[in-house]
């Protein structure tokens, strides 16, 4: 492993590790519409993969069908970092 690939490793943890702290105080703050999780998941097939996966849970706020539903921005972001480690791995 070379000073940039442990670099970043140490980067998008330090990241998650923020992202996590954010979710515990600020709930509210974690959560985001549909289209907002696509521009931080890059891609609207992407997301759509991994909801149909289970990897990203959707959060429906109320009990009706047109309550809103919410994304986590930590689980996008340990998606996307699991995503590049397995990759990295084969």
């Amino acid at each position: 492993m070379d000073l940039f690939t442990l670099k970043q490793q140490i980067t998008e943890a330090a990241e998650l590790s923020a992202l996590a702290i954010t979710r515990q105080l600020y709930p509210a703050m974690d959560e985001v519409k549909y289209k907002e999780a696509v521009k931080i998941a890059g891609s609207e097939q992407w997301l759509k993969y991994h909801i149909e996966r289970g990897n990203i849970v959707p959060i429906r706020r109320g009990t009706s069908k047109n309550s809103p539903i919410y994304y986590s921005r930590m689980d996008i972001a340990a998606t996307k970092k699991a995503e590049r480690e397995l990759a990295r791995l084969i």
